[in-house]
């Protein structure tokens, strides 16, 4: 390949990479063949989500552009839980380094080593997060070393599902069984009406959650999540020399059922965390 300008998107499933794909390959006037599609494989995904990861990388090839290529990690979700002795939490967010962030800055780095110019463009939004507010729809990426793009930065959540809908795409069916965001599945910030959703519609990704638990020796969710009449099991802080009361998973899906604080099961719930990642790679 002729050295060239290379736009990369990054691909999680979720709607605003989806979207972003769809307006680079319709909307933005590049030329298709310099686009470069990537989905980093976390190994931690809902078979659902794979599905329609090939379904989009049919879809592009029928427009003309570059299918999706999968990047793989140094290891996988459950391997790095072993590595950490630990699973991630909202203040330990090794997740997305090892297995969002890494891959792809390996994957760009050996796209500029061989003389291509990459740009790269994400699908993060402002709405999402206070602490997005501040961002540009263009700046410069020191830990990718490219220049970043934003198109979707002032768009809304319904305006990004109705955008791939003009397409005629679908969106992922997680949504439709009550997630909010669908990168990693179930993520460490999921929200408390995602968790029962998962335990509904989806009981064999709880079953695999017990099996890892069970295998890092730690709880999947983090120790503050849930009120403390829902943490079952004792563990040793090596750090603080105490022991500590954490929710493993069947208590965090019992507590999903519950209103604010744990005390009642009534029919509605509170929307519990968001991902305030500054990149958005999860979605």
């Amino acid at each position: 390949m002729t050295p060239s300008a290379i736009h990369y998107c990054g691909i999680s499933g979720g709607k605003d990479s989806t979207a972003v794909a769809l307006w680079l390959i319709h909307e933005s006037g590049i030329e298709k063949s310099s686009l470069r599609f990537t989905v980093c494989n976390t190994y931690n995904e809902d078979q659902m989500t794979y599905d329609y990861i090939a379904m989009l990388s049919e879809w592009f090839e029928r427009w003309g552009a570059p299918g999706i290529v999968y990047l793989e990690p140094e290891r996988g979700f459950l391997e790095l839980a072993k590595w950490k002795k630990r699973f991630p939490s909202r203040k330990a967010r090794f997740c997305t380094q090892h297995l969002k962030v890494i891959p792809t800055r390996r994957d760009i780095e050996v796209l500029q080593t061989v003389g291509h110019e990459v740009t790269l463009y994400s699908g993060i939004r402002r709405d999402e997060s206070t602490d997005r507010e501040a961002l540009q729809p263009e700046a410069f990426d020191l830990g990718f070393g490219c220049k970043v793009i934003r198109p979707l930065l002032t768009w809304t959540r319904e305006q990004v599902f109705a955008y791939a809908a003009g397409f005629g795409i679908p969106r992922n069916p997680l949504y439709d069984i009550g997630a909010w965001r669908v990168g990693c599945f179930p993520c460490i910030n999921s929200r408390k009406a995602e968790i029962r959703a998962i335990s509904e519609h989806r009981p064999e990704r709880i079953d695999q959650i017990r099996e890892w638990e069970a295998e890092v020796g730690s709880s999947f969710f983090a120790r503050k999540t849930t009120p403390p009449q829902f943490r079952s099991r004792q563990v040793w802080s090596e750090k603080q020399q105490r022991f500590f009361d954490v929710p493993m998973i069947d208590d965090i899906v019992e507590w999903a059922k519950t209103d604010r604080g744990g005390k009642q099961y009534p029919l509605r719930f509170d929307d519990g965390l968001i991902c305030d990642s500054g990149r958005g790679m999860c979605e």
